[in-house]
């Protein structure tokens, strides 16, 4: 007595077919790299260069960060003529902003 449902033993699609089609998609791809490595040394695709530009004084500039604790974090950051020095805490999700100017810096001295 047959089965009711025949099982199928071949592959659905041949080795050759899956062969050729990988095959294909491969030069696809290697063709695409090479027209678009050609297109950039041509100069027809640009890119913004917002990274290369010299900072100026009208952006916020990281001058130097140092880890506290295993969840706080102090930054010292300039934004045009004044210089903030930011602690962040990752427990809680806390910041604090605190200004310093050369002038402040001897007011805790008696």
């Amino acid at each position: 007595m047959a089965p009711a449902i025949p099982y199928r033993t071949d592959a659905p699609v041949s080795a050759g077919t899956f062969a050729t089609a990988l095959l294909v998609t491969l030069c696809l791809i290697t063709l695409l790299v090479f027209v678009l490595i050609f297109i950039r040394r041509r100069g027809w695709l640009s890119l913004p260069m917002v990274a290369r530009n010299t900072p100026s004084q009208e952006l916020i500039q990281l001058r130097g960060s140092r880890r506290l604790s295993m969840t706080t974090t102090a930054y010292v950051v300039s934004y045009g003529s004044h210089t903030y020095m930011i602690v962040e805490s990752s427990r809680g999700a806390q910041a604090a902003i605190t200004r310093i100017d050369p002038d402040q810096q001897g007011e805790g001295a008696p």
